[in-house]
């Protein structure tokens, strides 16, 4: 059987080896950081109390006086090791300037007790060795040293918890390994340092505080180097699993016979096996998580990127349809005046050609409406302006300026009215002529034959519903899920008209939109045709208008002759 002698000895060699090591570790990770610094000073008094602990009951039966101060130097090193472990807090929590008086009056006491209880015998006045252990002989001035420690421990938690809450994410992260850390090293020392030796004289397991130390030590490493810190749950799980194979290996050292050695041994293979394959998934995961995590931060900052994009180009759009509007109406007036002879009789070759021309500017202008009018509701400056409104009224004079498109073309374009009679509704009067001069557009430019009906009816009490029913070309499934998406076209759209923008019905839905109402497509399919829907209600709704734009005019209107 192995001696308990023995064993101190080995974990004393680990706990130095681990000790120096991390300290250097994290020192060399960025000599210039204050927590780094302080990082290593805590090692090293770490490892003053831990040796010197360990030689002072190690000399104790040959040497007396020579382990009575082996066993001072482990305690003068106590108080500064608490002391430092606040400043780290302090440090850590990215708060060492707020608390600056205070850590001044807590680094002062610990250096006054820590030479008190060096240089004189009011801590430590002795110690006797009983039942194969070692008793210290505490003067008065014990309350005075427990009290510093203890109040550090309060004050140490008090402060980790205060400033909790106003970390940033990685800080916090930083903050929950070192409270587990902590949380381990306190209960043990209070245990094992505190109360049974002190209260109960129980000493046997006086190292077990000590060499608590170390776990303290891992986790604050852990938490500094680290740049992407797992989560604390698989570390607990990573030590669990450790301390259970150190226990099963401890455990064959006290077998009796060789069947014994066998099965301790094999649990001891077996589970160790199963325990590396364990935390072996768990870090697979993790590294599988911090990819996904790395992808969605680069995913972030694209998405960032390509809003600024958008809004650049949604800026750019507004102003350049802005500025397009003067030269185009100055135009399309000089073209007008040509055409009517204000300058003289047209020649007869330059009458179609002017034309042409004129329909052009037309379109020109057109799409630059729109593209002003997308740019808008992009950015959120649409005003509305409503007024009381005949829906059946707007509807015939809107169909009464496409006619001729219509007759041009041969195609029908008829108007069903509502039989109920409708009251005026509350609406923007540009803004639902435009939805409709959009729609019955859309309509007449896609048919090639048959034309275009449009039909008014009451819904209820509460909404009237247009109904714009063409005889065109149609569309599949996927093309009506997309045809309200801006710059978004159909097949027959870039079969018949290439000249087209895809915003019209964009531009439509959002305009219906603000007015609390709702617009749809249908269709059976390619080749029969297609039926839009307009729902609008007969009450408006000011204020969610108002919240559905970023400026309101609500200016009252002068009563329509529709």
């Amino acid at each position: 059987m192995l001696e308990v002698s023995v064993l101190h000895k080995i974990f004393v060699v680990l706990i130095n080896v681990l000790g120096i090591g991390l300290g250097l570790i994290v020192y060399f990770k960025d000599r210039r950081k204050s927590l780094n610094q302080t990082f290593f000073l805590i090692s090293l008094l770490m490892l003053m109390w831990i040796d010197f602990a360990f030689l002072g009951r190690l000399l104790a039966p040959q040497s007396p006086v020579l382990a009575l101060s082996c066993l001072k130097l482990a305690w003068f090193a106590t108080p500064l090791f608490f002391g430092s472990l606040y400043l780290l807090v302090t440090i850590l929590a990215g708060a060492p300037k707020k608390y600056s008086l205070l850590n001044r009056g807590i680094i002062t006491g610990g250096i006054v007790i820590a030479f008190t209880t060096l240089f004189s015998r009011l801590v430590i006045q002795g110690f006797q060795l009983e039942n194969g252990g070692l008793n210290i002989l505490y003067g008065k001035g014990i309350i005075l040293f427990l009290g510093y420690g203890i109040a550090l421990i309060g004050l140490t938690i008090v402060l980790l918890l205060r400033l909790y809450p106003q970390l940033k994410e990685k800080e916090k992260a930083k903050v929950q390994y070192f409270f587990v850390g902590l949380f381990i090293f306190y209960t043990a020392n209070l245990i094992f340092n505190i109360i049974l030796p002190i209260f109960f004289h129980l000493t046997l397991l006086y190292y077990v505080g000590d060499y608590s130390t170390v776990v303290l030590l891992i986790f604050i490493a852990y938490a500094i180097v680290k740049r992407r810190l797992f989560e604390i749950k698989v570390v607990l799980t990573q030590l669990l699993v450790g301390a259970i194979a150190i226990l099963l290996l401890v455990n064959i050292a006290s077998s009796g016979s060789v069947f014994e050695y066998i099965w301790k041994g094999f649990l001891f293979v077996a589970f160790s096996v199963a325990g590396a394959l364990l935390i072996k998934s768990v870090l697979n995961e993790i590294k599988r998580r911090e990819q996904l995590e790395k992808v969605t931060a680069q995913l972030r900052i694209a998405n960032v990127k390509l809003r600024k994009l958008d809004q650049a180009k949604t800026e750019f759009l507004a102003v350049a349809s802005h500025q397009l509007r003067t030269p185009l109406t100055a135009i399309r007036g000089y073209l007008s005046m040509l055409r009517r002879g204000d300058y003289g009789q047209v020649p007869t070759d330059f009458v179609d050609p002017l034309r042409e021309v004129y329909q052009s500017t037309l379109r020109l202008a057109k799409l630059t409406s729109r593209l002003l009018d997308a740019s808008r509701i992009e950015t959120g400056r649409l005003k509305m302006n409503l007024g009381p409104v005949s829906l059946g009224g707007l509807i015939s004079s809107v169909v009464d300026e496409l006619k001729p498109q219509a007759k041009e073309k041969g195609l029908y374009l008829k108007f069903l009215k509502s039989k109920e009679k409708l009251t005026p509704l509350p609406l923007d009067l540009e803004k639902i002529r435009q939805v409709l001069l959009n729609i019955i557009d859309n309509g007449l430019k896609y048919t090639q034959k048959g034309g275009v009906e449009v039909k008014l009816e009451l819904v209820d009490s509460q909404k009237v519903r247009i109904k714009v029913q063409d005889t065109g070309e149609g569309m599949t499934k996927e093309e009506l899920k997309k045809i309200f998406q801006s710059f978004s076209r159909g097949l027959a759209g870039e079969k018949f008209h290439t000249a087209g923008a895809g915003l019209g019905l964009y531009i439509a839905k959002e305009f219906v939109a603000l007015h609390q109402g709702k617009i749809w497509a249908t269709s059976p399919g390619a080749g029969k045709g297609t039926t839009v829907w307009v729902e609008l209600p007969l009450k408006s709704n000011q204020a969610k208008t108002e919240k559905g734009v970023r400026s309101f005019s609500g200016e009252k209107r002068k009563k329509t002759p529709w």
